[in-house]
């Protein structure tokens, strides 16, 4: 009687240990095919919820990049609304200094030009807008641009009028008496420098910001992918470690069916002697 309760007895601790053996085996392959060694808060809370703190930073660095990167497209589109503007009053200059050496009548043609390629740099202002922000218009608006994860950090660029008012580029009649005279023919030469030059200023304002969101941008990258990084750290699993787990389970169970088997042998001949006695 006594060894048959010590042959039970040990069946049942060899089967508590493959138990223990099984789940650590389903540990180890969950922790490879998944990559991580934590994901539930059970298994250890504060790495858990450091990681999940980590994790929340980096969605709000990564919402602060894009606001940055939608800053930077508002620029770009203002940038090329710049240029063509610049065109634009390039054309006008050369429409005033064909005026110079016209006869008065091709003076008159020459002046209702000015007034259409005016009209078409308003229209073309107009246009210079990105989600009904325009930098441009008279009177202008001012872009703001969230560049941190902290709500109150923000760059704000602000516009410059550029239409033909604002770059004070005024009618062929009105301003300069519809080239009738060489004195108005340079009135309006001189304005349409002036023009110019308030265009590359302001395009100079502009690629400026634009090179600030483009470090800030940079930056937001960089640092979202460092606290990533720390993230992961604190409940990824060690890949290694975890397949030489895996094997030592698995090795380890092996044995623990070899022994429940001799375990079992065991019992049976003790069976038999009792049943021969």
């Amino acid at each position: 009687m006594v060894d048959s309760i010590s042959l039970g007895a040990a069946q049942q601790l060899s089967l508590t240990a493959r138990s223990r053996i099984a789940d650590a085996r389903d540990q180890a392959a969950n922790h490879l095919a998944t990559g991580r060694k934590i994901s539930k808060i059970t298994e250890d809370a504060q790495k858990f919820l450091l990681s999940k703190g980590l994790v929340a930073r980096v969605d709000t660095l990564n919402t602060a990049k894009a606001n940055i990167d939608q800053g930077i497209s508002a620029l770009l589109v203002t940038e090329a609304g710049l240029d063509a503007a610049d065109k634009l009053a390039q054309q006008l200059k050369g429409i005033a200094t064909q005026a110079l050496s016209a006869e008065a009548d091709d003076r008159a043609n020459l002046a209702a030009q000015f007034d259409v390629v005016r009209t078409q740099l308003n229209n073309l202002i107009g246009d210079t807008s990105y989600k009904g922000v325009n930098l441009l218009s008279n009177p202008s608006d001012t872009l703001r641009v969230n560049i941190s994860e902290q709500p109150s950090e923000s760059l704000d660029v602000a516009g410059s009028a550029s239409d033909a008012s604002g770059l004070g580029i005024g009618t062929s009649a009105a301003a300069y008496g519809s080239f009738a005279t060489t004195t108005d023919i340079n009135n309006a030469l001189t304005a349409l420098d002036d023009a110019r030059s308030q265009i590359r200023s302001t395009t100079s304002n502009i690629v400026g910001n634009a090179a600030i969101l483009g470090v800030r941008e940079e930056f937001s990258e960089n640092l979202a992918n460092i606290v990533q990084a720390g993230a992961d750290k604190l409940v990824e699993a060690d890949l290694n470690e975890e397949g030489a787990k895996l094997l030592s389970a698995n090795v380890r169970d092996s044995l623990a069916q070899e022994a429940q088997n001799i375990s079992n042998q065991s019992a049976q001949l003790v069976v038999g002697l009792l049943e021969r006695a």
